[in-house]
């Protein structure tokens, strides 16, 4: 049996055809992708510069996935899944017993695999989810009404919900996220799912200042033409943010994060920077002065994920108005480009043999 795919065939070059369906191993699950989210990491991979792909030629990206369990074998599904089953797919695997496995930090471990990453992902009709993932848990039951387009933004949501806990972003905090493409979107939500008390947000796209504001945010700024310090200032009686979200990888946004944290304030650095240029200069005063934590994550784990479903599934993050563009499989490519079009938010790929695609 065949399928359709995406494959990564070298730097600014994405296929899509036909391919053989991959066979089972013992334990592993066949997942029918209904919805696959396209993000910045995809961007990377397309353009060469994701370091995981640098001998990909042939893999299929897409760590962003919802479907259907389509295939498995005797019991190889864990208690509460079933064929036909609508599930989120967990994509990070580490090896389990390494010192960061065994600290449940699976996204730090040295062998850590990833569907869509070092794995065949779910730019396709159907994903194999191996038996060591079907084993630790790595299907996540979603509602059988769930909209899997908006399921895909669990797993950014779980980065997001692991970069607020370093932070510690809690009741009556301000914080400041700065960069409201879809993970900044997401920051600003769910920082008000935490009972932050005010939460500002910045970005040079009109749209998603819109959307900023609808994701929560009482005060939306452009820095583009306006000062974002003093904005900052005002909204915060001259006492600076409690908590700093830089969620775009811009240098400019790294090096003034510390002078915008308040006395005592927490700096999260979540947009990771290109590779070849990964520097700042930051004003190490303002930290040691201020007496600031500067920290960063990234990617998620296992256990990351559930409670970000959770979150989801208790209604308390809403990710349906999110989703701005939906395309079909075969246009992947002009995914990443929306995917770097400041109007647009989520873009997700509905691939042929069972998605539909809005007009």
């Amino acid at each position: 049996m065949s399928m359709h795919a995406v494959t990564y065939e070298g730097p600014r070059e994405l296929v899509y055809g036909e391919r053989p369906d991959p066979p089972l191993a013992p334990g592993d699950v066949r997942i029918a992708v209904e919805s696959a989210g396209v993000c910045g990491t995809d961007v990377r991979i397309f353009k060469g510069e994701h370091a995981a792909y640098a001998g990909g030629r042939g893999r299929v990206p897409g760590h962003e996935i919802a479907g259907r369990i389509a295939e498995a074998p005797p019991g190889a599904l864990p208690a509460g899944l079933a064929v036909g089953g609508l599930v989120f797919v967990a994509p990070n695997i580490g090896c389990g017993h390494c010192p960061q496995c065994r600290g449940g930090n699976e996204n730090l471990c040295p062998a850590t695999e990833g569907i869509g990453i070092t794995l065949d992902g779910g730019f396709a009709d159907r994903v194999v989810v191996p038996a060591r993932a079907v084993r630790k848990g790595n299907l996540i039951p979603l509602d059988a009404a769930a909209d899997p387009d908006a399921a895909v933004l669990i797993e950014p949501l779980a980065c997001v919900l692991r970069g607020q806990e370093k932070a510690g972003v809690r009741a009556g905090d301000t914080v400041l996220v700065a960069g409201c493409g879809p993970v900044g979107l997401l920051h600003v939500a769910l920082a008000r799912a935490r009972g932050a008390e005010t939460v500002l947000a910045s970005d040079p796209s009109p749209q998603r200042r819109l959307a900023a504001a609808r994701a929560g945010a009482a005060v939306v700024v452009d820095p583009a033409a306006e000062d974002l310090a003093a904005a900052v200032a005002e909204a915060t009686g001259g006492a600076g943010a409690g908590v700093v979200i830089t969620a775009a990888p811009v240098h400019a946004l790294q090096s003034e994060a510390v002078r915008l944290a308040g006395v005592g304030g927490r700096v999260l650095l979540f947009g990771g920077l290109p590779r070849g240029r990964p520097t700042v200069e930051l004003d190490t005063n303002a930290i040691h002065y201020k007496e600031l934590v500067v920290t960063g994550t990234t990617a998620s784990t296992l256990q990351d994920c559930r409670r970000a479903a959770e979150l989801v599934g208790q209604g308390r993050i809403d990710l349906a108005w999110m989703v701005s563009d939906t395309l079909p499989l075969a246009d992947a490519a002009r995914a990443v480009d929306k995917v770097q079009d400041a109007a647009a938010l989520k873009v997700v790929l509905k691939p042929s043999a069972n998605g539909r695609v809005a007009p």
